[in-house]
């Protein structure tokens, strides 16, 4: 598996990147998430990698009948995660330090959700077939993945294809899959699940604002930047700055970020 252990200095940007996802193109995702819970009645639900916990707290809000477990093997994540909760208490949402692997909890549950998550496996479907283990019978398996190579913009702009570049290329680098989102559908019937769905939302500034679309931009850049100078250099990171500088031809161009949520039950 590519799953790796951080440093508390890189967990911190990350968070700072991920908390930024949640509001920009988590808003987006969010109500996909809370009615596919909501439709399949689902009551007890893992989210296998929760990281910081941001996007599940803000599902947990939304669907406050729901029991929810956050699981990351990242223990500085989970403490970030448990002080958020703290702050803004809820109590069907809980976190903990865990490795989702073949030691973890065999508990079958009713729903298990995963965001950014495969596109950083090196066997995603292994990981698939493990949660379909851990479902119900016509429990129901819901994947949040990003699709990199699909960015673009209304207006094409050759500043937003560099990013797009440099962050493929930052994938390519970690060995992670930039654009699995694509492949969700396969992956998810190749592991047995049945009634598979898979859409595609668009988080640009015409969808979630243009302070949120800035802000998370910004966070990936810094974040890149930091981890992966080579590939996301200085001189790159000055276009972006004054790329976005400019709102109003940001809004014209309509630059957008592409995330793919797939679905599947057990049958």
């Amino acid at each position: 598996m590519l799953e790796s252990y951080l440093t508390l200095e890189q967990t911190k940007l990350l968070g700072a990147t991920l908390e930024a996802q949640t509001r920009a193109s988590g808003s987006v995702e969010l109500p996909v998430v809370v009615n596919l819970l909501n439709e399949r009645r689902c009551r007890d639900v893992l989210d296998a990698g929760t990281g910081e916990g941001s996007f599940l707290l803000e599902v947990a809000r939304k669907a406050g009948d729901i029991r929810f477990l956050g699981i990351d093997h990242n223990a500085f994540a989970i403490g970030k995660a448990n002080a958020r909760l703290r702050r803004r208490p809820l109590d069907n949402v809980r976190f903990e330090t865990a490795f989702f692997d073949r030691t973890f909890d065999r508990t079958r549950r009713d729903a298990i959700i995963t965001r950014y998550t495969l596109q950083h496996s090196s066997r995603p479907g292994d990981f698939l077939r493990a949660a379909y283990a851990r479902l119900e019978r016509k429990g129901t398996f819901i994947a949040v993945e990003s699709m990199e190579g699909c960015m673009g913009c209304h207006l094409p702009d050759p500043v937003w294809a560099a990013y797009r570049a440099a962050l493929l290329a930052v994938h390519a680098r970690i060995g992670s899959d930039g654009d699995i989102g694509g492949a969700l559908g396969s992956l998810l019937r190749g592991a047995g699940f049945r009634n598979v769905q898979v859409g595609i939302v668009l988080c640009s500034p015409a969808t979630v604002g243009l302070a949120r679309f800035t802000t998370v931009v910004l966070a990936t850049t810094a974040l890149a930047h930091t981890l992966f100078p080579e590939l996301f250099d200085r001189r790159l990171v000055h276009r972006m700055d004054r790329w976005l500088a400019n709102g109003a031809a940001i809004e014209r161009r309509d630059p957008y970020i592409a995330t793919a949520i797939a679905s599947g039950t057990r049958p």
